[in-house]
């Protein structure tokens, strides 16, 4: 028996904590969870000093609002930074705005010089610093860990983040307690030290990119346009932002049932908060153990059922010592959700773009959970707030069907590796900015084939779409129905090589079915360049070798 627990310890410390045995891993989640507590003990200082400075509800929560919406604002534009420059180097920047920001609003605390309006653009600030900082940081764990590690390093980060959550805020209150708001801020300022010391003297793995970053308005228009072309990451922000719809009415309720239902007050909320942030710790530990035994979809479907039974069972309890188990258990199934949606999301994002899918989904994820407080909220003030919670928890059991509608992707569905394309210099001159370029390519396909060849190339069309080109089209030949010909226009010549350089594994798969279909092995592919009146003529140059046909798959 002994045996067998040292056994599954053991497991379970191979599978869940590997990626601390990278140095420079473990630096980063250390120094990044002081910065976590640090933001928790700065948001209950700004939430007690707006109470003294401007004592009414609309300005205590503006403190909430200014600290929330730099990261729904600003999250695709960071998204889109942490994908074009250097990460390490958004990182850094980030954390010393924070930083300056705290530091700043410490030095007008202690001096008595702290405004409303002063403290919340300095809230808005290190908000701005958090926003700017999780995309580059969630899209730099591919960077640093193998991919077999990620699902752990995911688990790992939830860890940190729900760690301070849980705790700092009642560091917070003793700080305040003890001294001052003004040594909360300080606080905060010294935490994202160890970041910019690890950042300042490690510098991360460097990103290989064999071409000039898109502009950031390309690039987040760019990262908008994969999302929306890419079916397996729509699927995992479909289920995710499902569930913080219906699961945000237990939380944003919670304050309301405690003192109402359970007839408690701050003591009895403070428990049940604390007993999510501990069900949430407990849940980030054992999540990559629970998610290698059953698989993501299970863990997911099953953890939404839980949810939604606590959510039934909180709803009609008027036992404290019956919630805060309950809350705990809550707070482990919400990890369960949270750690396998993000760990999807990284598994299905190609590197060249997974800043801003992450990003992309952290802005589905709050807004759906702000909407669902919202709305929650209003339907508790209608019908009450156990009715509000019980109807929660309905939705949320109807919700599991979507397991069948949109599951999770599989492992060969999230293949995201991907190798450079090999591209034959055009022989006439041409720079990164001509265009637009137009790629004609023919295929001979027997009338038998035809129909699954149809269908390929849609899927196969999608593709192209998705990786960045701006037109595509198929036709058939009416007078040689065997020969089709497809289209694919690419804003620029550069915008055309990025597109090939980001074929996956997966993408080559498809294009493999489709020449499997072809009844001839060569392919015509011609490449050309739109002119428009008021254009110069290229001129031709040396004759450069490269076959074309092995430009584009298939």
């Amino acid at each position: 028996m002994i045996e067998r627990l040292n056994a599954n310890w053991r497991s379970w410390q191979e599978e869940s904590l590997r990626p601390f045995s990278i140095p420079l891993f473990r630096a980063l989640w250390f120094a990044a969870l002081a910065a976590h507590f640090g933001a928790a003990i700065q948001a209950v200082g700004a939430s007690w000093t707006m109470t003294v400075l401007a004592p009414s509800p609309h300005m205590v929560a503006l403190v909430s609002t200014a600290a929330m919406l730099p990261i729904v604002i600003l999250a695709l534009p960071a998204g889109a930074l942490a994908d074009t420059m250097d990460r390490g180097s958004l990182m850094l920047a980030s954390q010393i705005l924070g930083a300056c920001a705290a530091a700043t609003l410490a030095v007008l605390s202690f001096t008595n010089h702290v405004t409303p309006l002063v403290l919340l653009a300095l809230t808005t600030a290190v908000g701005a610093s958090v926003a700017l900082h999780q995309p580059a940081w969630q899209a730099s764990i591919g960077d640093l860990v193998p991919r077999t590690d990620v699902p752990a390093a995911v688990s790992l980060n939830v860890l940190a983040f729900n760690t301070a959550r849980s705790v700092g805020p009642a560091l917070g209150g003793l700080v305040l307690a003890v001294t001052s708001p003004s040594v909360a801020f300080l606080l905060n300022a010294v935490s994202c030290a160890g970041l910019i010391a690890v950042l300042t003297m490690r510098r991360l793995p460097r990103v290989e990119r064999r071409h000039p970053p898109e502009r950031i308005v390309a690039a987040m228009a760019a990262g908008l346009r994969f999302v929306s072309m890419s079916p397996q990451l729509k699927r995992i922000f479909l289920r995710g932002s499902t569930f913080g719809f219906g699961a945000s009415a237990l939380l944003s309720l919670l304050p309301l049932l405690a003192r109402a239902r359970l007839n408690g007050g701050p003591m009895a909320y403070g428990a049940m908060m604390g007993a999510v942030g501990l069900g949430s710790f407990v849940g980030a530990l054992l999540a990559m153990r629970v998610r290698s035994t059953i698989g993501g979809n299970r863990i997911l479907g099953l953890a939404i059922v839980v949810y939604s039974l606590v959510a039934f069972g909180v709803a009609y309890s008027r036992q404290l010592w019956l919630s805060i188990p309950l809350v705990a258990i809550a707070g482990l199934a919400w990890i369960f959700v949270l750690t396998t949606t993000r760990t999807a999301v990284q598994l299905c994002s190609p590197r060249w773009v997974v800043g801003r899918t992450v990003a992309l989904g952290q802005v589905a994820g709050f807004g759906c959970m702000a909407l669902g407080s919202a709305i929650w909220g209003a339907i508790g003030s209608a019908i009450g707030i156990p009715s509000a919670l019980a109807l929660s928890g309905a939705f949320l059991l109807v919700s599991v069907a979507l397991h069948r509608i949109a599951p999770l992707p599989s492992i060969e569905e999230a293949e995201v590796t991907g190798s450079p394309a090999k591209i034959p210099a055009p022989r006439v001159a041409i720079d990164q900015d001509t265009g637009p370029v137009v790629i004609s390519i023919e295929y001979t396909v027997r009338a038998d084939d035809a129909k699954e060849f149809l269908t390929l190339m849609m899927e196969l069309g999608r593709m192209r779409r998705r990786n960045g080109a701006a037109q595509w089209s198929l036709r058939q030949d009416i007078d040689n129905p065997d020969l089709w010909i497809e289209q694919i226009e690419s804003q620029t010549w550069l915008d055309h090589v990025r597109r090939l350089d980001r074929y996956t594994a997966a993408d080559r798969k498809l294009a493999a079915q489709v020449a499997s279909l072809r009844a001839k092995a060569e392919r015509a592919v011609q490449r050309t360049v739109i002119r428009r009146a008021g254009s110069s003529p290229l001129v031709e140059r040396a004759e450069v070798g490269g076959s074309l046909a092995s430009e584009h798959p298939p």
